[in-house]
């Protein structure tokens, strides 16, 4: 494997090169996974760094190996490929990509590889939107392309409660069974309606990922997604053995504003108790 040329030394990363090396030691596909406890020990010593890998979409992205979805991420070089074909396929260059929920980042970075016309990302965790900033200033991509804000989305305006995880993509609001709770911080939130209105611009391809926190983040985005600029909502949700959404409301609210919901099946076909659906404009 060669080294990426716009690969950059970023502070809190190994060397590139470094980098190419222990993904080839300890995150290629089929290693097992207790491998990479030598270089957490390492780490305890050293400091903890991040990877930087050039994901199978083609941008860079840097990954903190202690993290599951970025242990993965550097074992696979994709994440989620069920729904990274689809925005692939989906996005183009008139779509303003909003990320709700948007974690380290790799959707909002993933939607600015397709050439979008611009990618606003919320993520509630000021140290996540750290992050994210990082994978932003990776890729030399500019506050133009890629807005990041550092707040939650909800069903009203005010401030909540925001519970993080041991695995940062379980962090979120309210009470979620498959998170292991590290700690709290208080967080602004804003309904989705009222981020239009005051930033006067309008999504048209949503992407929500907020562990059980769908219904409040739709309830207060019904004025723009009944206002015709959304053609796509792609989001995450607990579901039955059979794949059907749990929580009723989530669908009732996106059919009365007029989009039709598919699940987006996984490559092993196998169904988990969250899964990942796609709603479309029925009109």
């Amino acid at each position: 494997m060669t080294l990426d040329p716009r690969c950059q030394l970023l502070p809190g990363t190994y060397h590139p090169a470094l980098g190419i090396v222990l993904r080839a030691l300890f995150f290629r596909p089929r290693i097992p996974p207790g491998k990479a406890r030598h270089l957490t020990s390492l780490e305890r010593v050293i400091g903890r760094r991040r990877i930087v890998v050039r994901t199978e979409p083609g941008f860079l992205f840097a990954c903190d190996q202690q993290d599951w979805l970025q242990r993965n991420l550097l074992c696979n070089r994709v994440h989620e490929p069920e729904i990274t074909a689809l925005l692939r396929e989906s996005l183009n260059p008139d779509d303003v990509f909003f990320d709700i929920g948007a974690n380290a980042g790799y959707f909002s970075c993933l939607a600015l590889s397709c050439e979008v016309k611009g990618v606003v990302a919320f993520e509630p965790d000021p140290n996540t939107c750290a992050v994210l900033a990082q994978q932003q200033q990776l890729n030399n991509w500019s506050r133009a392309n890629l807005r990041i804000e550092s707040l939650g989305l909800s069903d009203r305006v005010g401030t909540q409660t925001f519970i993080r995880a041991s695995d940062s993509g379980e962090s979120g609001f309210g009470s979620w069974p498959y998170r292991q709770v590290v700690g709290q911080v208080e967080v602004g939130v804003q309904t989705l309606d009222y981020f239009c209105q005051q930033a006067n611009m309008l999504p048209t391809v949503l992407k929500i990922d907020v562990e059980g926190w769908e219904y409040p983040v739709l309830r207060g985005a019904e004025q723009t997604l009944g206002g015709g600029s959304v053609r796509l909502v792609v989001f995450e949700s607990e579901c039955d053995a059979k794949g059907q959404i749990l929580d009723p409301r989530i669908s009732q609210l996106l059919g009365d504003c007029g989009f039709a919901i598919r699940h987006v099946p996984r490559p092993s076909g196998v169904i988990k108790p969250t899964e990942n659906y796609q709603a479309y404009s029925a009109n």
